[in-house]
């Protein structure tokens, strides 16, 4: 063959275990003839067999097993077979592997990986595992060619509804994987990626500003694994190169300010580089007032749950929402009502003194 084919398999302790495909066909059961013997009791005595098809491709056959063969978690019939690619995730029962073509392994820093050429062990489970993430290839290459764009949600003023700032919201571009953030959030963090996806949301987000006319003032989130580092600073001295018509205000969630003086210093370097701090989800869970009194923020932006049908909500949590946003004023941050999708919802939010509106009512993110 051409090109080198590898099953890669997890084992104990997180190392990871290169099966080297040399052979073919492949054999894959509980067989010690087979090519790769698997020492389980879900695996058939000769259970799948990999061949070669054209070339340099392959494909995987299931020969009749009882627990079934799996390409990307969807079973093959028996006697079945598919096309497989670099990335692929196989089930063989239980036992699960990811085809791998030209590994290199010395790049591979997080992980040790040892090549195997005797039976593998995997233990009897009642449901497959998920040791890899599909769609992994095409994330990856999500982010190495940048393939993201963003849609931005206007913030308004309430009573003039005049549109002061949008929310940038990330989306995807990749033909193979979902546009949907939440889908692509989780995905980053079964990679490990999280950080990565924040910066390129951002970095799409720039380019984009920067074609719009004028002064635009925009609102970017952040992830907490990138709190208070020198990627994060150095990743938005990046984005305002790219736009300098952008007046940034970056989003740090609640739950993230727990470390005063570190909150502390962020702001001052924020301040000195031009960059308005939000206080994001406020009241989703426990609301740091103290931290909130220690480090004023520009803005905090009330969470959705606080403000859906908070018309007719109960007398309780009207006052204590509108005890919220009078605290807020008091040490000289603008309250925004995030989530407000109905007239009723927007009069009682302005009646209690909230500044600024985000929500279906008064616009919904438009792909830019």
């Amino acid at each position: 063959m051409s090109m080198s084919w590898f099953l890669e398999g997890a084992a104990a302790g997180g190392n990871g275990l290169l099966i080297s495909i040399d052979t073919l066909p492949f054999r894959i059961g509980r067989d010690a003839s087979c090519e790769l013997p698997v020492a389980s009791r879900d695996i058939s005595r000769v259970h799948a067999s990999i061949e070669r098809t054209g070339e340099d491709g392959l494909r995987v056959t299931d020969l009749g097993s009882t627990n079934g063969t799996f390409v990307n978690r969807e079973r093959l019939d028996k006697h079945g077979c598919a096309l497989l690619n670099d990335g692929d995730i196989l089930h063989f029962g239980t036992s699960e592997f990811r085809l791998k073509c030209k590994p290199d392994v010395e790049e591979d820093t997080e992980q040790t990986t040892e090549y195997m050429d005797h039976t593998v062990m995997f233990d009897r489970s009642a449901v497959l595992p998920e040791h890899f993430a599909m769609q992994e290839r095409e994330f990856l290459e999500m982010l190495k060619y940048n393939l993201l764009t963003v849609a931005l949600q206007p913030i308004v003023e309430f009573g003039s509804r005049r549109t002061v700032a949008y929310e940038v919201l990330g989306r995807g571009k990749h033909p193979a994987l979902s546009q949907a953030p939440m889908r692509l959030l989780v995905l980053s963090a079964m990679l490990s990626k999280e950080v990565e996806l924040s910066q390129a949301f951002r970095l799409a987000a720039a380019h984009a500003v920067a074609k719009m006319p004028g002064k635009v003032r925009v609102f970017m989130n952040t992830h907490p694994q990138e709190m208070f580092t020198e990627d994060l600073y150095a990743s938005l001295q990046t984005i305002q190169s790219i736009a300098p018509n952008m007046e940034l205000v970056i989003e740090v969630h609640e739950t993230a300010v727990a470390e005063v003086d570190k909150m502390k210093e962020m702001a001052l370097r924020l301040k000195n580089m031009g960059i308005q701090l939000a206080f994001d989800d406020f009241g989703v869970g426990q609301s740091r007032l103290n931290e909130l009194a220690e480090v004023p923020p520009h803005v905090v932006k009330f969470d959705m749950s606080l403000i859906r049908d908070i018309d007719c909500a109960t007398p309780k949590k009207q006052q204590m929402v509108a005890q919220l946003v009078q605290l807020v004023q008091s040490i000289g941050s603008i309250a925004l009502a995030e989530g407000v999708e109905t007239e009723a919802e927007a009069a009682f939010c302005q009646s209690i003194g909230f500044q600024l509106c985000q929500g279906f009512l008064t616009g919904k993110p438009k792909l830019v």
